[in-house]
C-alpha cells in the first residue's frame, strides 16, 4: 500500500494561512489607519449651532445626539429656538456661528444686506406648510377666507404661503385682516377664537389641527410651495473656518446615512430633544425628505419669494440678488460632490 505523503498539502495550507495572516493584518492596518484619519487631531473646535429644536432640523439633531459633531472634531454648544427666524436672528447677532432656518427668513434678511451662506439643505417638503380655519366661522373652502382675520408669522413661510393660498384662489392680501404671531401662539388662538384661521409650518400644523380637532378645516396644496429647511453661516464666517464647515456637513451626512437606516431611532432622538411626542414626530416623518444636499429649486425658490416680497413691498430692495453668490458650494462639493445639483 502506498503511504500518502501529507507534505506538500500541508505547505499548501501553511502558505494558504500566512497569506490570510498578512491580509488580516493588511486590513486591519488599513482600517487602524482609516480610523487615525477619522480621529481628529487635538481637542475638538467649539462652535454654536442655534437650532430650530423641532421637526424642522431632524439630521442636526440627530447628529448632535448620536455625537458626530463630536467625532468629526467639533464640541457643539447648542442654542435651541421654536422655529428657523429666531435660530437666524440669534445667527446673525452673533450668538451662534450656524443656524437652522427655513428658507423665507434667509431672503428677507439677504434682501435687507445680510451676507449669509447657506452651506446645505438638510430637509424639504411639499407637505410642510397650511392653513387652517375654524369651520363655526363659515369657512368650509379657501374662498372663504377673504374677509377672516388670519394670524401668520411675518417673515417666515407661514406669510409666503398664506399669500400664495390666498392668490391662488383670488383674494388680496387687503382682503383678510392678517395678524403677526409666534408659530407657538396660534393653535391657543385659535381655539379660543380670537382669529379665524391661521397659516403656519410642522409640526404646528399637526400640533394645531390635534388642538382643534373637528373644529378645524385644512387647506393644504402640494403645488403651490417646496418647503426647504437649511444650514446657513455669515460669509465672513465661513471664509475664515472652511475645514468647520466641511466638519459640520461631515457630521450631517453621517446623520442621513443614520436616519435612513434607524427611522424609529431618529425618530425618538427628535422627540427627545424637542419634547415633541413622538407619535406627532411620526405623523410628520413620511412626508419629510432627510438630506444633506444644494439643488436647483433651492435657487427658484428664493428668486421666487423674493420678486414677492418686493411686489408686495415687504422690503425696500427692488431687485432680485443673484443667490449663486449666497450659496457656498466648495463644502458640500467635497464632502458629497453629487448632492451639489445647482446650475452656474
Amino acid at each position: 500500500m502506498a503511504v500518502e505523503n501529507n507534505a506538500p498539502r500541508i505547505n499548501r495550507l501553511l502558505m494558504r494561512m500566512t497569506i490570510a495572516a498578512a491580509l488580516l493584518a493588511t486590513a486591519a492596518s488599513l482600517f487602524a489607519c482609516t480610523q487615525q484619519e477619522r480621529k481628529p487631531a487635538g481637542p475638538p473646535e467649539k462652535v454654536t449651532i442655534a437650532f430650530s429644536a423641532t421637526t424642522d432640523a431632524v439630521l442636526a439633531e440627530v447628529a448632535q445626539v448620536k455625537g458626530f459633531f463630536r467625532e468629526e472634531g467639533l464640541a457643539v454648544t447648542p442654542r435651541l429656538h421654536p422655529y428657523g427666524k429666531p435660530a437666524l436672528e440669534d445667527m446673525l447677532a452673533g450668538k451662534a456661528d450656524f443656524a437652522t432656518v427655513a428658507i423665507t427668513p434667509v431672503m428677507f434678511a439677504i434682501l435687507n444686506g445680510e451676507k449669509i451662506a447657506v452651506i446645505a439643505t438638510i430637509e424639504n417638503s411639499d407637505k410642510a406648510n397650511a392653513v387652517l380655519a375654524r369651520r363655526d366661522r363659515g369657512i368650509t373652502a379657501p374662498k372663504d377666507l377673504k374677509g377672516k382675520r388670519i394670524a401668520a408669522t411675518l417673515g417666515t413661510t407661514s406669510e409666503f404661503y398664506l399669500d400664495a393660498v390666498l392668490g391662488l384662489h383670488g383674494i388680496s392680501r387687503k382682503d383678510v385682516e392678517a395678524v403677526d404671531l409666534k408659530a407657538g401662539e396660534m393653535a391657543d388662538a385659535l381655539a379660543r377664537g380670537d382669529i379665524d384661521a391661521v397659516s403656519t409650518f410642522i409640526p404646528y400644523t399637526v400640533l394645531t389641527q390635534k388642538k382643534l380637532g373637528d373644529r378645524a378645516i385644512t387647506f393644504q396644496d402640494r403645488e403651490i410651495y417646496r418647503w426647504t429647511f437649511n444650514v446657513v453661516a455669515k460669509q465672513e464666517f465661513v471664509r475664515n473656518n472652511p475645514e468647520k464647515v466641511r466638519k459640520i456637513l461631515r457630521a450631517l451626512v453621517r446623520a442621513e446615512e443614520f436616519t435612513r437606516s434607524n427611522p424609529a431611532e431618529a425618530q425618538k432622538i427628535v422627540a427627545g430633544f424637542s419634547g415633541i411626542d413622538l407619535a406627532i414626530v411620526r405623523d410628520i416623518w413620511a412626508d419629510t425628505r432627510f438630506t444633506v444636499s444644494l439643488d436647483q429649486p433651492l435657487i427658484l425658490t428664493l428668486e421666487d419669494e423674493s420678486r414677492w416680497a418686493i411686489n408686495s413691498g415687504l422690503t425696500v430692495a427692488e431687485k432680485v440678488p443673484n443667490y449663486l453668490d449666497f450659496i457656498y458650494f466648495e463644502g458640500l462639493k467635497s464632502i458629497k460632490p453629487d448632492a451639489v445639483m445647482i446650475l452656474k
